[in-house]
């Protein structure tokens, strides 16, 4: 099974984690999702979610414990690294609840690409998308922060050791999972659309060819209806991921908004005792940002990749349309469909996954910032007047 072959460096890792379903067999008739495989997936989950919601009060409730840099930090900064971590949380229990509780769909998804997967190899299709360097940077960039995180945890912080454990266990688990999430999402989905692009291809070069007899209409019906079971494929795997995408889009923002304006508070304080501490947040707010664009970067070129190269089977049935009128109604049919509903990539219908959304989030990441240093500057203010007093 080739599609089994293209994702084998990262299916494993993914299987651990219960992101991916275990499944045996490695021909379609073999091929199966074993109850073994279910139950590791359901056990993984508990084990999450009764750890998260045990993390999850703590932190809620002793967030005072949880200061990076102690007394120096005001309650607007508190708030936010309270807010962040509870959606750190969120993020990776809800990947996992999100994965297990689809898995048997994510089976079914994967077992249809592999029975179309031998109509393309008899046809010629021969390619497999190598995630290898991206996946090496995205891991360095987790890495990094994991690192960072614990140097500044462990030696320059004043949070006890059991915080600092429950701290850097949900730092690590966020990064494991956002990880292994980007690497097997771009692998499937990379794949997917190198196979979408190899159908466009036939179907291109079916336009310089005289399609007046039976052989070649034939061939064309098989093009379409195999480009009709991608487009459902796609649409399904859309739905298997929405919920994971949308918490981690969600935590991803919120992250990147929240270390920028630490790291811009903490270049612009006026303060002696806060320009002290431009070392101890400043490390730990860089590399955040920077693992997160990264990864957010990388699900979203994958995602329009795939849209693109799905939504442009129509362009091209439109020029293979006019050169015959015998068999314009079964290319009506997915023109219809394809014409009225483009295929777009969600966070479970919130808001679309493509090029443009990190430019979005950016935008939106500017205006967050400026309510957010208005509030610092209120709070500032405050502080001084009773200073003063």
């Amino acid at each position: 099974m080739k599609i089994l072959q293209d994702i084998r460096a990262i299916a494993w890792p993914s299987q651990i984690c219960a992101l991916l379903p275990f499944y045996s067999g490695n021909e379609e008739e073999s091929f199966r999702f074993g109850v073994l495989g279910r139950w590791y997936g359901r056990l993984v989950a508990l084990i999450i979610l009764i750890t998260s919601l045990f993390f999850g009060e703590d932190v809620l409730f002793a967030s005072s414990e949880y200061r990076l840099v102690a007394s120096k930090q005001g309650d607007t900064e508190e708030i936010n690294r309270t807010i962040e971590t509870l959606l750190c949380i969120c993020s990776y229990t809800m990947m996992v609840l999100s994965s297990v509780m689809n898995a048997s769909r994510h089976f079914r998804t994967l077992r249809d690409v592999a029975k179309i997967d031998e109509y393309l190899v008899v046809s010629g299709f021969r390619e497999k998308y190598n995630c290898r360097n991206l996946g090496i940077l995205v891991t360095s960039a987790a890495f990094g922060v994991l690192a960072v995180a614990f140097y500044y945890i462990h030696f320059r912080s004043g949070i006890g050791s059991k915080n600092q454990v429950i701290l850097l266990l949900v730092y690590s688990l966020q990064l494991l999972y956002s990880t292994v999430f980007a690497i097997y999402l771009r692998s499937i989905l990379k794949s997917l659309a190198q196979r979408i692009g190899f159908l466009n291809q036939r179907l291109d070069e079916f336009c310089l060819q005289e399609i007046g007899n039976v052989g070649n209409w034939r061939e064309l019906s098989n093009l379409i209806e195999v480009l009709c079971k991608f487009r459902y494929i796609t649409e399904n795997i859309n739905s298997e991921v929405g919920v994971a995408l949308l918490f981690y889009f969600g935590f991803s923002f919120y992250t990147v908004t929240n270390q920028s304006y630490l790291a811009f508070a903490t270049l612009t304080a006026s303060s002696l005792s806060l320009k002290k501490d431009v070392d101890d947040t400043m490390g730990l707010s860089c590399a955040w940002v920077l693992a997160e664009v990264i990864t957010m970067a990388m699900i979203c070129s994958a995602c329009d990749c795939l849209a693109s190269e799905t939504n442009s089977t129509a362009q091209i049935l439109s020029r293979v349309y006019g050169k015959s009128k015998q068999f314009q109604n079964l290319i009506d049919k997915f023109l219809t469909k394809s014409i009225k509903q483009d295929l777009e990539f969600t966070a479970y219908g919130f808001f679309s996954i493509d090029n443009s959304t990190l430019f979005k989030i950016f935008s939106a990441v500017t205006t967050y910032l400026v309510i957010l240093i208005q509030f610092k500057q209120l709070e500032d203010s405050k502080v001084d007047e009773i200073n003063q007093a």
